[in-house]
């Protein structure tokens, strides 16, 4: 982990992202050198189930119109460009001065990254090792990228877009499963038309309190 800002952390992120493989680290851009780690007693995770996960933390109002949980939203299809959606987001948060630290994970997939660090930013809602297993199926079905951590926010670009409304408004069941605090805490985001920007973002935001 970098002891500050890193002077063009968007490069290196990139640089160290691609070479992800040959090193097996997977780089993190950091809001700052954080507090919010406990690698030791972190992990995989691999026995936690992102469909069992939503099923349990589901209420009867979770996510109107619907009255019981729908499932799991279809892959988007095809996945392509996952590599240059990450970059443009790595970019992006740098540049908006979101996380100007570097860190490196000993992982090969950054969904794994939040359980092998055991990052407590979402410890309210659920466990490091669960949000890792909700992150590995976006991955696989969104050609997600997980791009950067704060204290209690995460990052990540999305290379397929839902491309059908009902599809999208599932999704958006699982967004609010994971992470309710960002539906009442963010003046700017709007319930209504949430699942209409699914269809359209490259980025994904979500933030704990």
């Amino acid at each position: 982990m970098s002891d500050g800002p890193v002077t063009d952390a968007a490069d290196w992120w990139k640089l160290l992202y691609a070479r992800r493989r040959e090193t097996g680290l997977y780089p993190l851009l950091l809001e700052y050198p954080d507090d919010s780690f406990d690698p030791e007693n972190g992990g995989y995770g691999a026995d936690a189930d992102a469909a069992s996960y939503f099923r349990s933390a589901w209420t009867d109002d979770s996510w109107p119109p619907f009255t019981e949980w729908p499932g799991l939203s279809l892959p988007a299809g095809v996945v392509t460009d996952v590599d240059v959606c990450a970059s443009e987001v790595a970019t992006a948060v740098v540049r908006d001065g979101r996380a100007p630290c570097l860190a490196l994970v000993q992982v090969m997939r950054g969904a794994d990254t939040p359980a092998a660090l055991n990052w407590h930013g979402m410890m309210n809602r659920m466990t490091a090792q669960e949000l890792s297993a909700v992150l590995r199926t976006w991955e696989d079905r969104f050609g997600l990228r997980v791009v950067g951590l704060g204290h209690g926010s995460l990052y990540v670009s999305v290379a397929a877009q839902p491309t059908d409304l009902a599809q999208a408004r599932v999704l958006a069941a699982e967004h609010y499963l994971a992470c309710p605090d960002i539906f009442y805490d963010d003046p700017d985001l709007d319930w209504s038309t949430y699942q209409e920007d699914l269809m359209k973002r490259r980025e994904w935001r979500f933030w704990w309190d």
